[in-house]
This record gives C-alpha cells, structure tokens and sequence, in this order.
C-alpha cells in the first residue's frame, strides 16, 4: 500500500507495470469526457480473486486515523471534511480479497467479498453524497467519485486475453492520499 501525504511523501516503488497504469491514471484523471460504451471484447462480467503477490495490501486505516488526529491537534489539516480514514468504506475495492461482476450494456454491479454490493452506471449520476462519473478512456474503465473535497479514481484494466483485472486506485482526501493497485484473477 503507498499512501502519500503533504508533510511526509514516501517514494512510490511501483513494478514497471505498474508505471504506466499509474500514468495512464493521471491521463485518465484528467480527462473530462468519457465514453459510454464499452471496447469490444471488454467484459468484466465473472468471478474474480485477489492475487495477494502482485497486489499491494489494503490502507492501514487505524495508522491513517493517527496521523489525521495528529494533523487536527497541530491546527494542521487541510479539509476537515475530508478524511482518509472512511478509504475502505468509500472504496471497497482496497480490501476485497474477490469480486464478483454482472456488467450489461449500461452499467455493471460489483459484489466485494460476498458482502458491500455497488451499482455502477455509464456516464455522470448521483450516489448518496457522491458524484461519480464513469467511462472508457481507451481500453480502459475509469469511475471517478467526487465527495466535496474527497476524489478518488478507479481505473480498470484486462490483461492476458481477459483473465486478469488490474484496478488502480488513487483517492485525494485533503493531503493523506491513498494510491494502490490491485490484482484480481478470474476464476
């Protein structure tokens, strides 16, 4: 797990993979249209499991509350609105071991560890008191979610024929920022 943050930046290494997910995570971050329909061939419909070893490990949350206080008590934090530490809640995929996916024309459903279930619709909707947008950029699907100053961006991507699902994930949450990458095989 990298998790960055305004006082003290760590230095991401990242596999060489990994590089250029992460770069086109920026691109795609950036980007303000997407499309609607999916690239031929791209269907994430299935059961997927954890590759623990190409994967980085879930936010320690109890050490991101830690430093969250620390930053309170110091007059320091940046968003008060804005806490890493609901990471987890808001984006389930950082600590799910399997997934489970029914994607259609329109949109996808994603069960996380046979518990947390998320609806997913092409294009911009209202979700609770998030924003998210979600779309191919390329070959690849990007959700972004938007919570007043919270951001997170999920960008998903197959490889080797379909049978690998590779979900980076980069949340902004008033300077603790969280930024993982997970690997999902189907099974």
């Amino acid at each position: 797990m990298h998790q960055l943050s305004a006082a003290s930046t760590r230095r991401l290494r990242l596999p060489p993979c990994g590089v250029g997910l992460l770069a086109a995570l920026a691109l795609a971050a950036c980007t303000s249209s997407l499309g609607t329909r999916a690239p031929a061939g791209f269907d994430l419909s299935g059961d997927w499991l954890l590759d623990e070893g190409a994967s980085d490990a879930g936010p320690d949350v109890a050490a991101i509350r830690r430093r969250e206080d620390r930053k309170a008590v110091r007059g320091r934090q940046s968003a008060t609105g804005a806490s890493a530490a609901f990471v987890v809640q808001d984006f389930p995929v950082l600590s799910a071991a399997s997934l489970r996916i029914e994607q259609s024309r329109d949109s996808m459903g994603i069960r996380y560890d046979d518990s947390v279930y998320r609806d997913i619709s092409w294009g911009q909707r209202q979700r609770d008191f998030w924003l998210v947008r979600a779309g191919w950029d390329a070959d690849a699907l990007v959700v972004r979610s938007t919570r007043g100053a919270v951001k997170g961006v999920e960008t998903m991507t197959l490889e080797r024929n379909g049978s690998v699902l590779r979900v980076a994930v980069r949340v902004d949450a008033g300077g603790e920022d969280v930024l993982a990458e997970r690997v999902y095989r189907r099974r």
